[in-house]
């Protein structure tokens, strides 16, 4: 399965009462991200390699939000405004070492 399809498959049987649920979900979901990503990076690989791989889950993950408002899932600007990438490159150190594969 496809990162994107896992991503949506996590998300419509998760069980949402209440803020904290939102919360736990997008954290479960950038948990599935780096499981998704880390084993693939290597201490061999170029700074370009690895920003390849960022830029699929990247990818990925606006798929996945592309298809929650697509389907009108009723949290699904949620999703967006708390985007993996953003999260991801909000980081200082983890931004300079993907912008150096730039």
């Amino acid at each position: 399965m496809f990162l994107d399809d896992t991503l949506y498959q996590h998300t419509i049987e998760r069980q949402i009462n209440d803020p904290s649920d939102l919360k736990d979900l997008i954290n479960e979901l950038f948990r599935i991200c780096e499981a998704n990503f880390k084993p693939l990076l290597t201490p061999d690989m170029t700074y370009r390699e690895g920003s390849v791989i960022l830029d699929r889950v990247f990818l990925s993950w606006d798929l996945f939000v592309k298809r929650l408002k697509k389907e009108k899932w009723f949290l699904a600007d949620m999703i967006e405004k708390y985007s993996y990438k953003s999260n991801y490159l909000g980081n200082e150190k983890l931004n300079e070492i993907y912008l150096k594969g730039k």
